[in-house]
C-alpha cells in the first residue's frame, strides 16, 4: 500500500495492520476477560490505580468464584481479593439472568440477559474482577436440583466451567453454593453441585479432550472452597475480612462491592454502602497446600510471591531463580519509590521490571523442565508483563484514545478514526509506531489531514494518526455472539469460532501504539470507541457497531384475532429506520398467508439521514373462515434490487453500553377462540410490562392511569382497573391511594391486582387480612392447574375456561401467591410443583362493597407477551367481570 499524498512525516512512520498480523500484540488485551463498561473506572486510575498495579506486580494470586446468576456473587469477597490482595479474580456465572423480571424496562429473556451481562461488567469494573459465563439460559425460578438437571445438559455446562478454569487458571476456586437444599434456588444448587466436579475435571486431560485439541491445557487449582456456615458439616474455616478499609482508596472493600452491586439496576439492587467490620465466611473443601488454622486468606499456605512461582508451578528447584528475583526486585523497588505526586519517578525501575519479565520468559524457553510446567510459568509471566506495561504507561502519563466519527457503520460503509496519543511527559516516551487493527476483509487507508473523529477543539494531543476504514459489503453485523444461533432448549448454542465463555465478543476495532520508554519498547492496545456529549449526562462513549442500512419492524409483533364473528380488520404499522447519512427510497410491503389481504398492497417510503424513519400503515383483513392457530405476517423494505427484512432492537440504558439484537421482521398472529365484554379498563403500570398492549390486541379500550388521575381523577369511568406487576414497589402513588381504590370497588368497580412481592402483604394493602407465604410460587409451567369454582363467571364469561387454557405456558405458573387468607376471599385456582402441597393463593376473589377484588399472581405478564391463547381467554374473563351476568 502506498502512502497517501500530502501526509505528514508522522504518517510515514505509521504501519496499518490487520487482525491477522497482530497476534504478537493482542495478548496485551486478550489475556483475560477484558472488562469494558460504561461506568467510570474510578479505582483504576490516578494514584489509587497505580498503587493497585504496583501491588499486583508482586503476587501471582488468582481465584475463580462461581455462582448461578448475576447478583449471586460475593461481591465483597471479590473486591477484597482483587483490590486488597491484588489477585486476579473472576466470577463465573452459569447464566446471564434472562429468567428474571426487569424493573427498569420491558426487556425480558434474551434482551434482559444482555442488560444483566452489562450490569455484571459494570460491577466488575468497580470491584476489580473479571467476568465469565457458561451457556446455560436462565429458565426462571427453580426449586430443586433435579429440575435444573432436567433443563440443563450437565455434561455441556460442566464443560463450559472446565473451559473457564483451563483458560483463567486460578490457584483457588470458591463456590458461592454448596450444591444442596440449603442453597435454595435449584439453579444455585446446580452451580454448587458442578463446581467440585469442574475442579477435578479441569485437571484431567481425558476430560473434554476437544478443549485440549484446541490448545487449552489441563489445570489443577490448589484449593477449593464453598460458602461456609450453611447447614451441617460446613463450618467456617476461613474468614476473609471485607470490612477493612483500603488506605489508598479510602473505602472498605464491602463498600466498594456494594457500589458495584448497585449497578444491577434491572434487579433493583441499589443498596447502602456499609461501614465497619464485615467478613465472608468460607469452608475449605479440598486443599493441595498445607492447611493453616484460622485462615484469613484463601491464599494461606500458597507461595504467591514472584520468586515462589517456579516451585509453585513445578519447575525444578533453582530454575529461573535469578530471573524471577530480578522481576520481584523491580516490583518491590517501584512500590517503595512511588510518590503519588511524582509517579514519573518510577518509570526507569518499571522499565527495568518489564525488561526483566521478558528476559525471564525468554530464559524459560530453554529451561530444563517439563513443558507443562514451563507453560504454566509463562502464563503467569505473560500477565506480569501486561501488568508492568500498564503500570509503566500510567506512571509515564501516557493516554491512547482512539475515536471514531460515528457509533455505527453499515456493510460497505466507511468511518474515520483518529488515534490520539497524549504524553504528560514528552521527554519520557517516544512514539515508535501506530496501527489501526480492523477485522479481516476491511480496507484501511491513511485518513485526511483535516479529519478529526471524536475531536474537540480544546484538546491538543501530542500526536494524532488518522485513518479511513471501509467495511466489506458482507461485513458481519455486530450482535452478542451467544444470540447468533437459536437456543437448544435452555442452553445457548455457541458458534465454534465464538469467544466462548466471555461476556461479549472483542470490540470491532482497536489501535496499537508502540512506545520507547527508557530504552524499553511498550505496546498499548486500546479499543476504538465513539464519543459524544449528552447535554444532561455529559460525556458518553459507545462501542463501534456494524449495523444494517435499514431496520424494518412492526409496531407490534403480535396480533390476536378471534376465530368467530365477521373478519375484523387489523391495523399494522411498519417502520423503516435508516442507519446511513444519505437519502434512501424504496417500497414497504407485507408478505401474507393465503386468504389474508392488506390495503395498501405496498407503500413508498423515503428516509434522508441516520436515525430518520418512515412508516406505512397497512389494514390487514383476515379470511372469513378462520381456525385457531398461528399465522405469520412478515414485512420487508425493497430498495432497488436489495431487500431488507430484519428488525433491530437496540438495548440502551444510561448505565450500560448499547447493544443491538436482530430478528426477522415478522408479526405472529394468534387466531384464538376469544371473546371479551365491552369494558373500559384503566391500567396502573408497575415496574413495566406489556399487558396494556395485550389488552389493546383484544380490542379493549385501555387508559393508562398516571399519578394525577390516580390521585384526583374520576376512577368511576373505568369498569375495571388492572394493577401492573410490582406496582407496590414502583408506584408510591399506588400506595398512597389505597383508600380511593377501595372506594372505587365499594361503588361497583373491579380491581384486578397482578403479582406483587411480599411488601404488598406486609403493608396490609389487600382489602381483607392475608398472610404472606414468602416467595411462594409454582415454577413448573406444566404443573396441573385445578379450577376450584368452575361455575364462577371468572371461568364462564365470556369464555368457558378449561384445563386446556393452561397449555403452552412459558417459564412458570405463578409467583408470590398469598399464603393463608380471610374467609371473605374465594380461592379460584389450585396448583403445585411436584411433591409439594397444593397452593390456593395464586388467584383469589372477594366482594368489596358492590365491586370485586381479584389478586392473581399467575404470570400473565409473561404469557400475554408470549401470545399464549389460554392466557388471553382467562385475562379477558378477568377484565370482563363487571359485565358478567
Amino acid at each position: 500500500m502506498r502512502n497517501a499524498p500530502g501526509t505528514s512525516w508522522l504518517h510515514f512512520a505509521f504501519r496499518i495492520l490487520h487482525y491477522t498480523a497482530i497476534a504478537t500484540a493482542v495478548w496485551l488485551v486478550a489475556l483475560g476477560a477484558s472488562i469494558d463498561a460504561q461506568v467510570r473506572p474510578i479505582y483504576d486510575s490516578g494514584a489509587a490505580g497505580l498503587t493497585h498495579l504496583l501491588g499486583r506486580l508482586q503476587t501471582t494470586a488468582s481465584v475463580l468464584h462461581t455462582g448461578a446468576h448475576p447478583d449471586d456473587e460475593d461481591s465483597a469477597f471479590i473486591a477484597r481479593t482483587a483490590r486488597g490482595d491484588h489477585a486476579r479474580v473472576a466470577y463465573l456465572s452459569l447464566t446471564r439472568g434472562e429468567g428474571g423480571q426487569n424493573i427498569i424496562g420491558p426487556e425480558l429473556f434474551d434482551a434482559l440477559g444482555v442488560i444483566r451481562t452489562e450490569e455484571l461488567l459494570q460491577a466488575r469494573r468497580l470491584d476489580g474482577g473479571e467476568q465469565f459465563f457458561s451457556r446455560a439460559f436462565d429458565y426462571g425460578f427453580s426449586k430443586t436440583l433435579a429440575e435444573a438437571k432436567s433443563k440443563w445438559n450437565e455434561r455441556e455446562v460442566l464443560g463450559d466451567m472446565v473451559r473457564v478454569i483451563r483458560t483463567f487458571r486460578p490457584l483457588v476456586i470458591h463456590s458461592r453454593f454448596a450444591g444442596n437444599e440449603n442453597d435454595g434456588h435449584g439453579q444455585h444448587q446446580f452451580a454448587g453441585y458442578l463446581t467440585p466436579l469442574a475442579f477435578k475435571a479441569a485437571a484431567d486431560p481425558a476430560q473434554y479432550p476437544e478443549q485440549i485439541a484446541e490448545g487449552l491445557r489441563p489445570w489443577q487449582a490448589q484449593k477449593l472452597y464453598r460458602v461456609g456456615g450453611r447447614g451441617a458439616n460446613n463450618a467456617v474455616t476461613t474468614e476473609v475480612q471485607t470490612g477493612a478499609v483500603d488506605p489508598v482508596i479510602g473505602r472498605s472493600y464491602a463498600a466498594i462491592a456494594a457500589e458495584g452491586r448497585s449497578q444491577h439496576k434491572s434487579q433493583e439492587m441499589g443498596g447502602i454502602e456499609p461501614l465497619g467490620p464485615s467478613a465472608s465466611g468460607l469452608h475449605l473443601i479440598e486443599g493441595r497446600a498445607p492447611a493453616a488454622a484460622n485462615e484469613t486468606s484463601v491464599f494461606d499456605g500458597l507461595d504467591t510471591s514472584i520468586p515462589g512461582l517456579a516451585t509453585l508451578m513445578g519447575l525444578p528447584e533453582g530454575t529461573l531463580a535469578a530471573e524471577l528475583k530480578a522481576v520481584d526486585s523491580a516490583a518491590r523497588d517501584a512500590l517503595r519509590d512511588f510518590r503519588a505526586l511524582e509517579p514519573e519517578r518510577i518509570v526507569p525501575v518499571l522499565a527495568n521490571g518489564l525488561t526483566a519479565t521478558r528476559a525471564a520468559r525468554q530464559a524459560l524457553q530453554s529451561a530444563a523442565a517439563p513443558a507443562d510446567a514451563r507453560a504454566d510459568v509463562d502464563f503467569v509471566l505473560a500477565h506480569k508483563e501486561a501488568d508492568f506495561a500498564e503500570a509503566l504507561a500510567q506512571a509515564a502519563g501516557i493516554v491512547v484514545d482512539p475515536l471514531s466519527d460515528e457509533e455505527t457503520v453499515v456493510p460497505g460503509g466507511a468511518i474515520d478514526v483518529s488515534v490520539r496519543t497524549f504524553l504528560e511527559h514528552a521527554d519520557l516516551a517516544t512514539i515508535r509506531n501506530v496501527a489501526l487493527n480492523a477485522p479481516k476483509g476491511w480496507q484501511v487507508a491513511i485518513g485526511q489531514a483535516g479529519a478529526n473523529a471524536g475531536g474537540f477543539r480544546r484538546e491538543t494531543p501530542t500526536a494524532t494518526a488518522r485513518y479511513h476504514a471501509t467495511a466489506p459489503a458482507d461485513a458481519a453485523l455486530t450482535e452478542p455472539y451467544f444470540l447468533l444461533k437459536p437456543r437448544n432448549g435452555s442452553l445457548y448454542d455457541w458458534p465454534a469460532d465464538a469467544p466462548q465463555g466471555m461476556p461479549f465478543a472483542p470490540q470491532l476495532m482497536s489501535a496499537s501504539v508502540t512506545f520507547n520508554i527508557s530504552g524499553t519498547e511498550l505496546m498499548l492496545v486500546r479499543p476504538v470507541r465513539y464519543r459524544y456529549a449528552d447535554r444532561v449526562r455529559g460525556e458518553l462513549r459507545r462501542d463501534l457497531n456494524v449495523v444494517p442500512e435499514l431496520s424494518v419492524g412492526f409496531d407490534s409483533d403480535l396480533l390476536v384475532v378471534p376465530t368467530t364473528g365477521a373478519p375484523q380488520d387489523q391495523r399494522l404499522v411498519v417502520t423503516a429506520t435508516s442507519f446511513v447519512d444519505r437519502s434512501v427510497t424504496g417500497t414497504l410491503r407485507l408478505r401474507l398467508p393465503a386468504g389474508w389481504t392488506s390495503s395498501p398492497v405496498s407503500a413508498p417510503f423515503s428516509v434522508t439521514s441516520a436515525g430518520d424513519s418512515a412508516t406505512a400503515t397497512f389494514v390487514v383483513t383476515p379470511p372469513a373462515r378462520r381456525t385457531a392457530g398461528v399465522v405469520i405476517v412478515s414485512a420487508e423494505a425493497a430498495v432497488g434490487s436489495r431487500v431488507f427484512s430484519s428488525t433491530v432492537e437496540t438495548v440502551s440504558y444510561p448505565h450500560i453500553q448499547n447493544h443491538r439484537l436482530y430478528s426477522p421482521a415478522v408479526a405472529r398472529v394468534e387466531v384464538i377462540d376469544l371473546a371479551v365484554a365491552p369494558v373500559r379498563v384503566g391500567y396502573i403500570m408497575g415496574s413495566g410490562d406489556e399487558v396494556p398492549d395485550a389488552l389493546r390486541r383484544m380490542g379493549v379500550d385501555v387508559t393508562m392511569i398516571d399519578r394525577e388521575m390516580l390521585t384526583t381523577g374520576d376512577l368511576s369511568r373505568f369498569d375495571t382497573i388492572v394493577v401492573g406487576v410490582r406496582a407496590s414497589e414502583a408506584r408510591p402513588d399506588f400506595l398512597a391511594n389505597q383508600a380511593r381504590l377501595r372506594t372505587y370497588m365499594e361503588r361497583g368497580g373491579t380491581l384486578v391486582v397482578q403479582y406483587q412481592q411480599t411488601d404488598y402483604v406486609d403493608r396490609n394493602l389487600p382489602p381483607y387480612p392475608v398472610k404472606s407465604s414468602g416467595n411462594s410460587r409454582v415454577t413448573d409451567e406444566t404443573a396441573a392447574v385445578r379450577i376450584l369454582a368452575p361455575t364462577h363467571p371468572v371461568f364462564t364469561f365470556p369464555n368457558r375456561i378449561s384445563s386446556a387454557d393452561f397449555d403452552g405456558w412459558v417459564q412458570e405458573r405463578n409467583l408470590y401467591s398469598f399464603g393463608s387468607f380471610d374467609a371473605r376471599y374465594t380461592a379460584l385456582l389450585e396448583s403445585a410443583d411436584p411433591g409439594e402441597a397444593p397452593q390456593r393463593g395464586g388467584e383469589v376473589i372477594a366482594d368489596v362493597g358492590k365491586g370485586k377484588y381479584v389478586y392473581t399472581s399467575y404470570a400473565w405478564f409473561r404469557q400475554l407477551r408470549a401470545g399464549v391463547p389460554g392466557a388471553y381467554r382467562q385475562f379477558a374473563n378477568l377484565i370482563s367481570l363487571p359485565k358478567a351476568p
